[in-house]
């Protein structure tokens, strides 16, 4: 798949989303997460653990593609695996087409390509949900999406969207969700609002 995420003019399909979009997110808890930051708004990839959007390499250099939307943390750490495994255990593909797409790790002071990715099906023809994931010092950032149909390229249908269906998702297997916790400042259209919902584990819940 070349890079680029144009969307095409062609009729394509609805996406056949699953149940978990739209189902069940009225139950989504609003405790107030523990967090080890100013809440009020996180404006630097370099200020937290935090990733604020993921990137693409151009000639020029790494350009911010998509804004991360759903965080997942507690003071005690957060592992990737564990983040992925609700996906899995919901029949999400890990292996899938997909453009490579790199976050900042300001402890290495490099891009590092995304470490975890998962979407409900492996080309998403008719589009479908999709989220990659990067862990940096306890901390699992996701960018979450509803992609467009694969042809000619995927676009983004909606980022809000897919941050409900994952809201919807470890809600209803008892991680609490506390929605829009907090403030990245990386507002982009066509419905990102700039608040990355937190989640914490179950198990440390």
């Amino acid at each position: 798949m070349t890079g680029g995420v144009a969307i095409g003019s062609i009729a394509l399909p609805a996406p056949q989303m699953s149940d978990v979009t739209v189902e069940g997110i009225e139950h989504a808890k609003q405790t107030e997460p523990e967090l080890p930051w100013d809440s009020a708004a996180i404006e630097s990839d370099d200020a937290t653990a935090v990733v604020r959007h993921h990137y693409k390499p151009t000639d020029e250099g790494y350009v911010a593609t998509a804004p991360i939307n759903v965080v997942f943390h507690h003071p005690a750490g957060v592992a990737l695996d564990d983040v992925m495994s609700v996906l899995e255990d919901a029949d999400w593909v890990n292996h899938l087409e997909e453009y490579v797409r790199y976050a900042w790790d300001r402890n290495t002071e490099e891009y590092v390509r995304q470490q975890a990715t998962a979407a409900e099906t492996y080309y998403g023809t008719n589009g479908r949900l999709h989220v990659r994931c990067w862990e940096f010092e306890g901390v699992v950032s996701m960018q979450a999406h509803e992609d467009t149909g694969a042809y000619p390229n995927h676009g983004i249908a909606s980022y809000e969207t897919a941050r409900e269906a994952i809201e919807s998702l470890y809600d209803s297997v008892g991680w609490n969700v506390a929605t829009a916790a907090l403030d990245l400042q990386n507002e982009q259209p066509p419905d990102h609002d700039g608040k990355a919902t937190v989640i914490t584990p179950i198990d440390t819940v």
